[in-house]
């Protein structure tokens, strides 16, 4: 196996007193970091209503857009019934013939 040259050997000696107390400071500081700061009501409040907010003008930006969607097919449908309806009159006007000559008359 390899052997850790002394020089480089962790080293087994008590801390000093003033490693002690950074030591203490840091686990002290890494302890209080993790730990969560309670939220204040206020805080939860607007963040509330900020999320009521967004969800509103979304629901609102998509009710717009459907409505407008329903709009623009209703218009649609009523164009293409207008449209059907002047074809059907056309086609009343036209006059009927009375008698129709079958093709093979007409080829003599």
């Amino acid at each position: 196996m390899t052997e850790i040259p002394e020089s480089q050997a962790p080293q087994s000696a008590d801390p000093t007193p003033l490693q002690r107390v950074l030591m203490d400071r840091a686990r002290q500081q890494a302890a209080k970091d993790q730990e969560k700061s309670p939220r204040s009501p206020l805080q939860i409040g607007i963040s509330i209503v900020f999320a009521l907010a967004a969800v509103l003008l979304i629901g609102g930006a998509i009710n717009g857009f459907l409505s407008a969607m329903q709009r623009a097919m209703r218009l649609m449908d009523e164009q293409e019934k207008a449209q059907e309806a002047a074809r059907e009159a056309e086609r009343r006007k036209a006059p009927m013939p009375a008698y129709v000559v079958p093709e093979e008359e007409k080829k003599k």
